[in-house]
């Protein structure tokens, strides 16, 4: 009979450590879990930012090449201006 008791009071033993080892289990699943979520949210995050930033290149792009005309149509109205200066100076 003892030895029945004691082979009982180890299945018990096992079957404790068994139930921690799943409640354990149970606790790293929703941690798991709750870090899938996180990095579900930080993955829209940085697609909305990435959409923000390509829209800012695009529009500093746009921006470039008006400057870039205007800065052009700058420097040929001030020759212009020297070229009809030095003409108007040599008379």
């Amino acid at each position: 009979m003892t030895d029945l008791s004691d082979r009982l009071d180890k299945i018990d033993v096992k079957l404790d450590k068994l139930s921690e080892a799943v409640s354990h289990l149970a606790r790293i699943e929703e941690r798991i879990a709750h870090q899938t979520e996180n990095v579900g949210q930080l993955d829209g995050r940085l697609n909305s930012l990435e959409n923000r930033i390509r829209a800012l290149e695009m529009q500093g792009t746009s921006r470039g090449v008006i400057l870039a005309g205007i800065e052009r149509f700058g420097w040929i109205t001030i020759t212009t201006l020297v070229g009809i200066a030095a003409y108007f100076i040599r008379k």
